[in-house]
């Protein structure tokens, strides 16, 4: 169906000089931007009751770069929801191609007839399809005005309204990880430490380059990461899927507790940041203009694990506020 929709194209006579004018919000293919993306999680506060208290504070960030490339312009797009206009175009469309192919489809039989006679011999199939032409023109000139309304119905293109950009290249990042906790216990095993409670501090420390995947050197010169957005230039809007990290993020955990149960020291963790499931949905922004030199600015409200504050969970020991904030720039 591919190569008789090309075909129609062809026989229309369409051509790219013949298209709508791109507006401003669409740039030449090939045009380069950076997309930074920072996330910022931040929890604090204090729970108590009569026996135990906790107190946290938790900091994690990461900055997340791409290089995002501009695509050629597209009739229909690929992120934003198809409108039931254009659905009911391609309906039109798939419709109109049908009957043409089934039109065409005797005449189509005679030409894979004469293909499979001459097999690879080029002059005989030239010399028989020259024929065949000669001695069919009435018919080939009547189904010839018979599809020539599908055909240029499938010919027939809307605006280039679309646009695309694609990741290229790698991208880099940088993350700071700084979490406090301090959990003051009267569990039984605690009575003859001071206060008949135990102590335990916990404190969280890393930073440093965003780690690629293992697989990928320095000079690796493959794509890595998934971020795009996508341009509607006639319904003014954009949609952004944001690089995040793609790996996880390594930092110290130092423990320092009098209680006879925990062990005290510092060990090496590593942790998702930020959860995917909070930041995987794509962002539909308004558009005006170009979108070069855009910003903005996402809060995402994270429900926290509150049954236990000393976990390591991706969503931090209570409720916190993830700030996301990106901007594109000329590259």
């Amino acid at each position: 169906m591919l190569q008789f929709l090309r075909t129609a194209m062809l026989v229309a006579g369409c051509s790219l000089a013949s298209l709508p004018a791109l507006s401003q919000e669409i740039v030449p293919a090939g045009t380069k931007a950076i997309l930074t993306v920072e996330y910022e999680y931040v929890s604090a506060g204090e729970r108590k009751d009569k026996y135990d208290t906790n107190t946290w504070s938790i900091n994690r960030m990461a900055t997340v770069t791409a290089t995002l490339k501009a695509e050629s312009p597209m009739t229909l797009p690929a992120l934003h929801k198809m409108e039931q206009a254009q659905v009911a175009d391609l309906e039109n469309k798939q419709a109109a191609a049908t009957r043409a192919a089934g039109a065409m489809q005797p005449m189509m039989n005679d030409v894979m007839a004469l293909m499979a006679k001459c097999g690879e011999d080029e002059a005989c199939l030239e010399r028989e399809v020259a024929a065949y032409g000669m001695g069919n023109s009435e018919e080939i000139n009547k189904k010839r005005k018979q599809v020539a309304p599908d055909f240029a119905a499938v010919a027939q293109q809307g605006p280039n309204r679309y646009q695309m950009w694609s990741a290229t290249g790698r991208q880099t990042g940088f993350y700071e990880i700084a979490e406090k906790f301090k959990y003051v216990d009267a569990d039984p095993i605690c009575v003859e430490r001071p206060g008949q409670r135990c102590t335990t501090t916990v404190e969280r420390t890393g930073k440093g380059q965003i780690p690629l995947p293992p697989d990928m050197k320095p000079t690796d010169k493959r794509v890595a990461g998934a971020s795009m957005l996508e341009v509607d230039s006639l319904g003014k809007t954009m949609i952004l899927q944001l690089p995040v990290p793609m790996m996880v993020l390594a930092f110290d955990e130092q423990i320092i507790s009098d209680d006879p149960e925990t062990k005290n020291g510092t060990e090496k963790k590593q942790i998702g940041f930020p959860d995917y499931k909070d930041v995987t949905k794509p962002i539909t922004v308004p558009l005006t203009g170009s979108l070069i030199g855009k910003s903005g600015r996402e809060i995402v409200q994270i429900k926290g694990a509150s049954n236990n504050t000393r976990t390591l969970d991706p969503t931090a020991g209570e409720d916190g506020e993830l700030v996301i904030r990106w901007s594109f720039k000329a590259g």
